[in-house]
């Protein structure tokens, strides 16, 4: 079975470096250059094109990598669907993401802000004793297009996908998660202390979830 990973926003291959250690045959979907006003489905409609539909294969998404590999199951049909740190639908999103689409007020959040965001976090990681997480996520914060986070939080706010279209998504969560927070998600296995990062910072608990439900080891 192939395994596509695809990265959060604001990340690439490199937010995958302990997965791939264990899965180091899979795949990671890079991000692609969005076209103003695109919306999520139609992003997700040219990602599928970097997939081998021929043989079984599995999505990995994480954060935003989750919401697309939600979109590319409508498309196409995997076999298995992770989401690390993720939401599957509307309901899950925070009242503050949902509310945004209405007030417009995500378009105060640039991406050249969000990178000044993802930098303060990067400081309390390395403050904590997590340097290697926080090395590599400011390298990928300094190195994404704030083009691409301009529309990527755009498409995120404005996300309606259908209610449930699969009932079989597992769904990999951390306790500790403060963008997306455990108590609005459904059916997630919990990883006691985990944050939005955790695939990064608490890599043997994450990878030890996510080979289970991939049915490997």
């Amino acid at each position: 079975m192939n395994i596509y990973l695809i990265p959060g926003l604001g990340a690439d291959k490199r937010m995958y470096t302990h997965q791939l250690k264990v899965l180091p045959n899979a795949l990671v979907l890079e991000h692609l250059e969005p076209i103003r006003g695109e919306t999520l489905t139609r992003y997700a409609e040219r990602m599928a094109a970097g997939i081998d539909t021929s043989t079984p294969f599995a999505l990995v998404g994480t954060s935003l990598g989750g919401i697309v590999s939600v979109e590319l199951s409508r498309i196409l049909k995997p076999d298995k669907i992770v989401l690390i740190a993720s939401i599957k639908n509307r309901d899950e999103m925070p009242t503050f993401i949902r509310s945004m689409s209405i007030l417009k007020l995500h378009r105060l959040i640039s991406g050249n802000r969000f990178k000044r965001l993802n930098k303060l976090m990067v400081k309390r990681l390395d403050s904590r004793g997590d340097s290697p997480a926080a090395t590599i996520i400011k390298q990928m914060t300094d190195d994404v297009s704030s083009d691409f986070i301009d529309w990527a939080i755009n498409a995120i706010v404005n996300w309606h996908p259908p209610q449930n279209y699969r009932s079989d998504i597992v769904h990999i969560h951390g306790t500790n998660d403060q963008l997306f927070p455990i108590h609005k998600i459904n059916n997630a296995i919990a990883i006691k202390n985990g944050s939005h990062v955790m695939n990064m910072t608490m890599s043997y608990e994450v990878n030890k979830a996510l080979l289970k439900a991939l049915e490997i080891g």
